[in-house]
């Protein structure tokens, strides 16, 4: 149970973009910040557990608003087929092992964006969490439904050796079919719906219609949920706009007319730089994917493509999309944030992409991403400024105090 707690002495970044406070004084109690200013503006209830932290940064938990929690790590190079070979029960515990690197890393809430036939397993590691069973972050998850043949059916041939079935689950063709399949999704307590609104290699190819996409959104908005759309092609982005997608994940082929487009419509960009930077020994099927020439074609593209839409104003969250070919780097997630700043974002920027705006994405906004009266306490406590070297939120060692909803997860101070 959550106690009252005192953080203070330290340099406040409340990830709001606001500028940041020096000797700030947070007060929570239970699960909620009561109050934050500077020492001696802000009225100090007795018997609360003090935290000092003098010479250090207080800042919102991170968010990561794109992975895979469900990732097999170690078990079989080829990362694809690891998954598909593991029975459900083995993949809850993969996936509790990678939730605790998070909260591990200073990520006090994920959005987990589904997998291959996956949601029921991370559905329930997400209620484990909530009640305490096991460590982790708090879990916003996805149920996956899109068209037979697309993104994530393993019927698609871009990966030959993969194994054939009838059809995945997941996959809903025409309205009706669409509609009942996220009715089902909104039954098993998924709290948003992941489609694609294009393929992978060639990204020139097309999935749902505009008819399908936009019942696809109306039904999810109908039972509150928000929806996320892979989108890997020029008129992908545009088809997802169009339909009145939330979030647009990827957003490679993003040209400026679709980024007129998200500025007007107030969508999310959802960039995951990180599959297409980050070194990684993963196969997938057998195969190095993407092949070198593509993924050097494909990180220019999107690297151009977050540079655009930041300089351009829209809105942009943090997510890595940690899962088959990153799957060995699960706890150093906020490499995120370093692509971001060599892509042109300031460490402020950068910081409120994986706190504020990635709330936001989650619609979690009223709750989560800033430290400030009536939000839920969710803050790290960090050696060093990010300000200064944003790279230091990539050292778990420097992530010296994790609070989530008021109770200290992770304590590296007192580790002895």
């Amino acid at each position: 149970m959550a106690k009252n707690i005192i953080v203070e002495g330290g340099f406040l970044i409340d990830g709001t973009g606001k500028s940041p406070i020096e000797g700030a004084v947070v007060v929570i109690e239970g699960s909620m910040i009561k109050s934050v200013g500077k020492e001696g503006e802000v009225q100090i209830p007795e018997g609360a557990e003090v935290v000092n932290a003098v010479g250090k940064t207080i800042m919102p938990g991170m968010i990561d608003a794109h992975v895979h929690l469900a990732s097999v790590v170690g078990v079989d190079p080829d990362a694809a087929t690891a998954i598909l070979r593991t029975p459900p029960h083995m993949l809850v515990l993969h996936a509790a092992k990678n939730a605790r690197e998070m909260i591990e890393a200073g990520f006090t809430t994920v959005r987990d964006m589904g997998g291959l036939m996956i949601h029921s397993e991370i559905v329930s590691l997400r209620d484990a969490i909530e009640l305490g069973l096991v460590p982790g972050p708090r879990i916003v998850a996805a149920g996956w439904v899109e068209m037979t043949a697309g993104h994530g059916d393993i019927m698609n041939n871009w990966f030959p050796t993969w194994p054939r079935k009838p059809r995945d689950p997941f996959c809903a063709d025409g309205p009706w079919e669409i509609r009942k399949r996220i009715r089902e999704f909104a039954r098993e307590r998924v709290d948003l719906i992941k489609t694609a609104s294009s393929g992978d290699p060639p990204y020139t190819s097309r999935s749902y219609t505009l008819e399908e996409l936009r019942t696809l959104v109306d039904e999810a908005h109908a039972l509150g949920m928000k929806v996320a759309c892979h989108s890997e092609s020029t008129d992908g982005n545009k088809h997802a706009l169009k339909a009145g997608v939330d979030t647009i994940e990827h957003g490679v082929g993003l040209d400026d007319e679709a980024i007129q487009m998200m500025i007007k419509m107030g969508t999310i960009l959802v960039p995951t730089l990180s599959i297409y930077s980050r070194p990684s020994s993963a196969l997938v099927c057998g195969h190095i994917w993407p092949p070198p020439e593509e993924l050097s074609e494909i990180r220019s593209s999107a690297i151009e493509n977050f540079r655009k839409a930041h300089q351009s104003g829209v809105k942009i969250a943090m997510g890595t999309d940690t899962y088959r070919i990153i799957r060995d780097h699960w706890g150093q997630n906020a490499y995120e944030l370093g692509l971001m700043v060599d892509g042109g974002m300031s460490e402020m920027e950068a910081i409120v992409a994986t706190t504020r705006t990635a709330a936001k994405a989650l619609g979690l906004e009223n709750k989560i991403g800033t430290i400030e009266n009536g939000k839920l306490a969710d803050i790290i406590i960090v050696d060093g400024n990010p300000l200064k070297n944003i790279k230091i939120l990539q050292d778990k060692e420097k992530i010296q105090l994790v609070i989530k909803n008021g109770n200290i997860a992770v304590d590296r101070v007192n580790k002895d």
